[in-house]
């Protein structure tokens, strides 16, 4: 058979409500669970090549590389490893060359490994001739993840990569099921601002105290979840409304709620780009799990310019970036 070669590409997103709940089983704890979030045009970028001796696996970004007779030999190879186990989840031993590239940095809090790996699981699979639905595709991801980063991984991010635009996730026992939701893209986009908070962190550290809180009964933990999970469904149902102004204090009460935590989700830059949100008329919550990365920020309808201006008077700058209605997109 000749070789063949396929490309994919898969957005990163910002969550605005509703996250950590998307950690199985977390969400079973709280009736209702939603995740709320917006896939955006920083996009991962993967191409698989057939018809390679042994595996090799590089990323463009990271400048890492990593070769062996097989799947066995390039597992624990630092950044690559999660490519490696998504191979292995697809039962692909050997046989194919993976190149890689994210426009997110490591640590942003944009879920740019998982739309990383939502984009090498569907160009491997489709190299092989497979093809894989979001249903089989997003376990496989989640379950990569968890493996590479050795503590429990969420789907939010694996979704909003396959399926684009404004998403609710619904954490439902027994399935979970990705809605688009029936708001204005142009107004979300309008209202929506990305904010670096100028300082990187490991996701996995959070989500796990959280995980752990759950489990071993911390009421604190359990309290915070379900007001987490009671603004996201608020969140979740104001956008399908079209009432964008509604959104500022329900974000803002997923914020003071997901503080409480753990220890670690906020920083003083975060705080700083918060107060100078709120001051002037806005939202904000950090992006994923908290500790740094990307900031959401909210500016509801006619106060973007304010919202924006009180942000950089603070010190930071707002990230461009357009809202992705595409989706996930092979070759």
């Amino acid at each position: 058979m000749s070789p063949i070669t396929v490309e994919a590409t898969a957005p990163t997103r910002v969550d605005l409500a509703g996250g950590t709940l998307d950690i199985w089983p977390l969400y079973l704890f709280h009736p209702g669970a939603v995740t709320v979030n917006v896939a955006i045009d920083r996009r991962a970028w993967c191409r698989v090549e057939t018809g390679i001796e042994g595996v090799r696996l590089e990323s463009r970004d990271t400048l890492a590389k990593a070769e062996g007779r097989n799947v066995s030999e390039v597992l624990g190879s630092g950044g690559l490893s999660l490519a490696a186990y998504i191979l292995r989840a697809l039962g692909i031993e050997s046989g194919l060359k993976v190149v890689t590239h994210s426009r997110v940095p490591a640590g942003s809090g944009l879920g740019g490994s998982s739309a990383l790996a939502v984009a090498v699981v569907a160009a491997a699979a489709r190299a092989v001739g497979r093809e894989l639905d979001a249903d089989r595709m997003w376990p496989v991801v989640r379950d990569a993840e968890a493996q590479n980063m050795g503590v429990p991984a969420g789907m939010q991010d694996h979704l909003a990569a396959i399926h684009g635009g404004v998403l609710g996730i619904h954490l439902e026992p027994g399935a979970v099921r990705a809605e688009r939701l029936a708001t204005d893209p142009a107004r979300v986009e309008e209202c929506l601002l990305l904010v670096d908070a100028g300082v990187t962190r490991f996701s996995g550290i959070n989500n796990w105290e959280v995980f752990k809180g759950q489990i071993d009964g911390d009421e604190r933990v359990r309290r915070s979840l379900a007001e987490i999970a009671a603004a996201a469904r608020a969140l979740r149902d104001a956008l399908v409304a079209h009432e964008y102004d509604a959104v500022t204090p329900l974000m803002a009460a997923e914020w003071e709620a997901r503080k409480r935590l753990a220890p670690g989700v906020t920083s003083p830059e975060i705080d700083r780009i918060a107060a100078a949100a709120q001051a002037s008329g806005g939202a904000a919550k950090v992006c994923g799990a908290g500790g740094g990365g990307m900031v959401a920020v909210w500016a509801p309808p006619g106060r973007r310019d304010g919202v924006e201006a009180a942000v950089r008077a603070a010190g930071f700058r707002p990230v461009a970036f357009r809202l992705d209605l595409r989706g996930l997109e092979i070759e």
